[in-house]
């Protein structure tokens, strides 16, 4: 049975582009639902208001590239339910374990990380482009993460924590509750021949 598909990946990007329309608009916004290690047992909702704000114009662009094209390739695969776990599932651990390095987070980059390395594992042969070079995106998914462990040597103000920890639970997911989704292996072409054509065969040429 063909999972349901709501694409809800699409009504994500909704909201986070009205929210980022409402950050430009009022900065005591942003200080409101982002994601603060100080505050964190105050507002525990930030865990999952954090996901649809955006630092700048590139974060968001960056973000949401990212949302439109793997998301919504995931939640075809798996089904809006199973997407939607796997999405904010990845979300929250991400923040949570973000919190833990850095003093505040914003983006949904946990999020689509933790997607993104779903669909790497469901769909490993799927073609992705890094930096104009074509590869299958289960090694796009060890690119990423080695950029990002790179990060945590390198300062580059990105949480890069989080984006391993939303990778990590995205995986972990997957191979707990979704395998029934992976690619099947192709199977190499089987000719058939009946019986009675063989038999055919055997009568004219094996006299």
């Amino acid at each position: 049975m063909q999972p349901k598909f709501e694409m809800h990946a699409l009504k994500i990007f909704g909201v986070c582009a009205i929210v980022f329309a409402v950050q430009n608009l009022s900065h005591s916004f942003t200080e409101l639902f982002l994601l603060d290690s100080s505050a964190i047992l105050q507002r525990p909702w930030t865990l999952l208001t954090y996901m649809f704000l955006h630092a700048n114009l590139q974060h968001f662009i960056s973000n949401m590239f990212a949302l439109l094209v793997f998301c919504l390739i995931l939640e075809k695969v798996i089904g809006s339910e199973n997407f939607l776990k796997v999405y904010f599932a990845s979300g929250i651990i991400s923040g949570f374990v973000g919190i833990l390095f850095y003093d505040s987070l914003i983006g949904a980059s946990g999020a689509i990380f933790g997607a993104m390395a779903s669909l790497a594992i469901l769909r490993p042969s799927l073609t992705v482009w890094i930096s104009y070079v074509p590869m299958p995106m289960i090694i796009a998914l060890f690119v990423w993460a080695a950029s990002d462990m790179l990060g945590l040597f390198i300062p580059s103000n990105v949480a890069n924590i989080g984006h391993l920890s939303g990778m990590f639970l995205g995986a972990a997911y997957t191979l707990a509750y979704l395998r029934d989704f992976m690619e099947k292996p192709r199977k190499g072409y089987r000719i058939r021949i009946s019986e009675e054509v063989i038999r055919d065969w055997e009568k004219r040429y094996m006299r």
